[in-house]
């Protein structure tokens, strides 16, 4: 089965009327319509996108990392599950950015992935991994992207390992390419040896420096928590919670107001999102595990709190918290079913190839400690940095409901935000909203813009005090969005062109 068979659309954009996926390489997101013609629903189509990725993108995510999921059931109950594993009981956050394996945390993704299988899926934890543990074991090809990441490895033990799996040097571009010992050890995970997995994982990249128990990995337990919510009008926006900077996205909806959602003067709604965002971006700072932070995100999201600071906004650019600037990378999926379920699950090691630790069963370390900053986001065992991931869900009862994500480190809450106001107005066409170009604030009063914004609202920001960093015109910077909706009978995927995606539906 391929997209191109009758009655199946495929690419950039896909509708049907029984099922839609999303993901970041196309034999995961093959996966994931296998998994719902097997009689699956949305999360058992994203699990099995998710194991497919460890194995096709593991510069980008994989059993050692992080995993949130989103989700919005037919009977209307939204749910999230976050894992988002924390520092451990012996961690000591590193003197120099050079130690990646010292900034390695709990891995998350394992537990938020069995919790998913077990209690939100109908197919169980053997069939989520069964794709995965197959494509582990044939290989992929090698693509522009995962080429550009091998070649910069530094030569080390990560460097090694890979070329001596592959007869003595890295694989390029369109080669055969096989993360050594995945496929054997998501088998023994399938068959109930996940204790044996950590144990495996951590001596390994505790003999080079990680911190993290196998004991305290293998007890970690994700968390099942309610989503944060924003009535926008007739809209309802759902966010991921804490640890997740989703609030970011939903307050500075809430701050820049339904008037600039209608609103048709380009440039003045552009720069209403703008200055909302850095407004939402701001309370970012005091958002830190120990400090009551979804007591925080829901004071941001308060009616009161959003018109305060919507009332600080005029026509000219204000000066925006400065923002450290990370590219860490990661990969989303999302499914949509026959019942109308909408599913969004995205899942990271935190930079390419994570902390480069990689175990004898395939499992690289995460270097997600290095999102630690000072403040109340200090780093210190037992406790969870503030995450980059994000996860948002949208439902109008007459638009349907609608679940994204996107990496892209801090561009993440912003690329989000932009999505959501562009279906929000025209629900009808969300590629229209996906492929229209986009900004990034990056700190101050400094804004990323793609080259392909009008000049008249290039000209109207850099009037109004904006300063412009004109980037490419399809920047990847700004994110990959996988979204995926239920409206009507229509069952809709869309990819981002920005890097190597696909949507499927049929």
């Amino acid at each position: 089965m391929s997209g191109a068979e009758p009655g199946y659309g495929s690419g950039r954009a896909a509708r049907g009327l029984d099922s839609a996926v999303v993901a970041g390489h196309p034999a995961s997101a093959l996966a994931g319509i296998a998994a719902l013609e097997a009689g699956g629903n949305a999360i058992d189509a994203c699990l099995a996108m998710a194991a497919c990725d460890w194995a096709a993108m593991p510069d980008m995510c994989g059993p050692g990392g992080d995993l949130f999921a989103l989700w919005r059931e037919p009977d209307g109950a939204v749910r999230a599950v976050n894992g988002a594993g924390p520092a451990p009981a012996a961690y000591a956050h590193p003197k120099s950015d050079d130690d990646r394996a010292g900034y390695c945390l709990i891995p998350g993704a394992p537990a938020a992935f069995a919790r998913l299988a077990r209690d939100a899926g109908r197919l169980g934890l053997e069939a989520a991994l069964a794709r995965g543990e197959a494509l582990a074991a044939r290989g992929v090809t090698v693509s522009p992207r995962l080429d550009r990441h091998l070649q910069a490895l530094r030569e080390g033990p990560l460097r090694q390992a890979l070329a001596e799996a592959h007869g003595g040097r890295l694989p390029r571009a369109d080669e055969r390419f096989v993360v050594p010992g995945l496929a054997e050890s998501l088998a023994r995970w399938r068959h109930g040896d996940l204790d044996g997995e950590f144990a495996r994982a951590c001596e390994a990249w505790g003999a080079a420096g990680a911190k993290v128990g196998a004991r305290e990995a293998a007890d970690y337990a994700a968390q099942d928590e309610a989503p944060l919510a924003l009535a926008f009008g007739a809209w309802t926006a759902y966010g991921q919670p804490p640890m997740s900077q989703a609030c970011a996205t939903l307050a500075a909806l809430g701050i820049a107001g339904a008037d600039t959602v209608r609103e048709n003067d380009d440039a003045h709604r552009a720069h209403m999102l703008i200055e909302a965002y850095k407004r939402a971006y701001g309370d970012l700072a005091e958002l830190a595990d120990g400090n009551g932070p979804r007591a925080r995100a829901e004071a941001s999201l308060s009616g009161a709190a959003l018109r305060a600071k919507r009332e600080t906004i005029d026509h000219r650019a204000a000066m925006g918290a400065p923002m450290a600037r990370n590219y860490g990378e990661t990969t989303q999926v999302a499914a949509v079913d026959r019942e109308g379920r909408v599913a969004t699950l995205i899942h990271s090691l935190y930079r390419p190839f994570g902390g480069r630790l990689l175990a004898p069963n395939g499992w690289l370390s995460n270097d997600r400690g290095a999102s630690f900053t000072t403040g109340a986001n200090a780093p210190a065992p037992g406790r969870r940095p503030r995450h980059t991931l994000v996860g948002i869900l949208m439902h109008h009862p007459e638009e349907g409901s609608w679940a994204f994500g996107t990496p892209g480190a801090q561009a993440q809450t912003q690329t989000t935000l932009q999505i959501a106001v562009g279906v929000m107005r025209d629900p009808a066409r969300p590629e229209a909203a996906v492929a229209a170009p986009r900004w990034n604030f990056i700190g101050g009063d400094q804004l990323a813009v793609e080259a392909r914004v009008a000049p008249a609202i290039l000209d109207t920001l850099a009037a109004r005090g904006h300063k412009l960093a004109l980037r490419p015109p399809s920047d990847w910077l700004m994110g990959s969005i996988g979204l995926v909706g239920a409206r009507g009978r229509t069952r809709v995927a869309v990819a981002d062109h920005r890097r190597d995606a696909l949507a499927l539906a049929y």
